[in-house]
């Protein structure tokens, strides 16, 4: 069966992080955060004091160098650090999400190459994991500054984490093929994400006891990075040239939030379960990534792989799997080292990084696999997406005489 979806183009924009990024935030070196967070060990020995985690932790644990962060979210922490306030010091917005997002959006329209015509857009998706009325208000102003403002457009906004792109996957094909834009063959869908720490700013200064000697209530602040993304999603082209769906699947893993945000004293408040994180991750991204590549390629070979993403929780869980399945070295990018996990962005810079180096390499490998698991919609959902670049009319013609 032919792909009903073709993803056209998909960029990034990660704060502090290569020459889009930098101009939005800074690369905070994780045992920088460490120092101020300045969380304890439990002692082995009752009645003994708790020790200092050791500013490295981070770093040699996870593999986590730095974390990309806004001058928004740097300001803010700045604040917590010098007053010592415990309190959320988040202001209206944070306008570096909001401008990386647009910057996102005009790089893949750019890239998509194609002129502005709003009417040919049939939605637009946004992911994140928390929303305001303001934020559907910006994307539609991202909208206006790309040249492509539509009155009345279907916006949907995805309250979820990691793996949010596989169900955007659904409500695009939706979109293109049971609205009017079934009618049009120019017509797309935009898929944005963001990830904006700035609401929990205040919890990268010194971390209250007991907390601190609680991993999953210290550790988010130093692990999360920063930054937004944009994907143009079509029907395939006949003429060939873009990135056909071939295969897309998403199932619940578990019916309970491994990140969740609870309200204390009215301060948003993270809590990660690490150790619950890394078991899913372990289990479940393996037989995500091999049911996508059962959809390459018959039994699951790379011959035909140009790269495998998987989500980056962490890069040492990440090598760890890639390590497990086999996967060929150089099919396998990673940037959570640099930047940290992003969240339901890591999907895009991934897919950013796997469109851009097939352009430019020999490798006539052209299938692409994600893996990607997350908190989805009340549960934690892990799956697939397969995709397959289709060879332009020009490049497939057979040569006269």
């Amino acid at each position: 069966m032919p792909p009903s979806l073709a993803i056209k183009s998909a960029r990034a924009v990660t704060a502090g992080y290569g020459p889009e990024g930098r101009p939005f935030g800074r690369l905070v070196p994780t045992d920088e955060l460490v120092k101020e967070i300045h969380p304890k060990r439990p002692s082995k020995t009752p009645g003994d004091p708790a020790e200092d985690v050791r500013l490295s932790f981070v770093r040699e644990k996870l593999g986590i160098g730095s974390v990309a962060t806004t001058h928004h979210t740097d300001a803010l922490t700045a604040q917590t650090l010098a007053s010592g306030d415990t309190t959320s010091s988040r202001t209206v917005f944070n306008p570096d999400i909001d401008a990386m997002t647009t910057r996102a959006l005009h790089l893949a329209l750019e890239d998509h190459g194609r002129p502005a015509r709003p009417g040919a857009l049939a939605g637009h998706i946004h992911l994140s994991w928390s929303s305001d009325d303001r934020q559907m208000f910006a994307l539609a102003e991202a909208r206006r500054d790309v040249g492509w403002h539509t009155p009345g457009l279907t916006s949907l906004h995805l309250l979820s984490g990691c793996a949010g792109l596989i169900e955007a996957l659904n409500y695009a094909r939706y979109l293109l093929h049971h609205t009017a834009a079934r009618d049009d063959e120019d017509a797309v869908v935009f898929v944005t994400a963001s990830n904006d720490l700035s609401a929990i700013a205040h919890t990268r200064g010194p971390s209250p006891a007991p907390d601190n000697e609680d991993l999953d209530q210290w550790l988010f602040p130093a692990i999360f990075g920063e930054g937004a993304g944009a994907i143009v999603i079509g029907r395939p082209d006949p003429r060939g040239g873009d990135w056909g769906v071939q295969d897309w699947a998403i199932e619940p893993v578990t019916e309970d939030w491994r990140v969740t945000m609870p309200q204390e004293q009215n301060t948003p408040h993270m809590v990660i379960r690490a150790r619950g994180v890394g078991a899913t991750y372990r289990t479940n991204i393996p037989r995500a990534a091999q049911r996508g590549l059962d959809a390459l390629s018959p039994g699951g070979s790379f011959a035909d792989l140009h790269r495998l993403c998987l989500h980056e929780s962490n890069p040492h869980m990440l090598a760890e799997v890639a390590t497990g399945l086999g996967a060929p070295d150089e099919t396998v990018h990673s940037i959570s080292a640099t930047v940290g996990t992003l969240a339901c962005v890591s999907a895009f810079t991934l897919l950013e990084e796997a469109l851009q180096s097939h352009r430019t390499s020999p490798d006539p490998a052209d299938g692409l696999v994600c893996a990607l698991i997350g908190d989805v919609a009340g549960s934690v959902a892990a799956g697939h997406i397969t995709l397959r670049h289709r060879t332009t009319a020009a490049a497939s013609a057979k040569p006269l005489g």
